[in-house]
């Protein structure tokens, strides 16, 4: 399928099907490995050319306007993720920040220098590790001694204590032959017997 100009767009809509590279992917747009052309953003279809990119290409853009013209200027400020403009600010200047000594200055009035630990620490005041997912916590040894620090009784486990592990082995074979018997009443037929 092929959109006509200025008729709008949503991401991953193929704008254009071609064998080869009659024309290429311009301004948010993206080419397929079939070189189809197909939309990035949500926009206005534009077919334009680019004489400071390459003089004799034709490309197929999106524009997020119906009554912007491409290709944007090369200094313009660009739309980002969200569809949101960047917008320069000008910094505030009642706050004055000295970075040497770690304080901040407002007016006349000045705050007390405060030291900033980068490391969270744990309620024990140990110092938490980051992890995997980069995310602090405990370490694997501190998190199997959380029944410990709570107070909490554990039994002992004792090797030669051969009446507990001939508990969990019948408790394990009740388990097992129930649901042999199970497994019986539920299929219904199984394989007969012929003689």
């Amino acid at each position: 399928m092929t959109y006509s100009i200025e008729e709008y767009v949503i991401p991953g809509n193929i704008i254009f099907r071609q064998r080869g590279t009659g024309w290429f992917a311009g301004e948010n747009c993206a080419m397929g490995r079939d070189h189809t052309i197909y939309a990035t953003e949500a926009g206005f279809v534009k077919y334009y050319r680019d004489p400071l990119k390459h003089p004799n290409r034709q490309y197929i853009g999106v524009a997020f306007k119906r009554t912007e013209s491409l290709p944007y200027p090369p200094n313009a400020a660009r739309r980002r993720r969200l569809n949101m403009l960047a917008v320069q600010t000008s910094p505030d200047t009642s706050i004055t920040t000295i970075i040497g000594e770690g304080r901040i200055l407002e007016g006349d009035m000045t705050v007390k220098e405060t030291k900033v630990n980068a490391m969270p620490r744990h309620k024990s005041g140990q110092e938490l590790v980051m992890g995997k997912t980069y995310a602090f916590r405990e370490a694997n040894w501190q998190i199997g001694r959380a029944a410990e620090n709570a107070g909490i009784k554990v039994r002992p486990f004792i090797p030669g204590d051969r009446f507990r592990a001939w508990q969990k082995s019948a408790a394990r074979k009740a388990a097992n032959a129930e649901k042999r018997g199970l497994r019986g009443k539920r299929g219904g037929g199984g394989k007969s017997k012929r003689k």
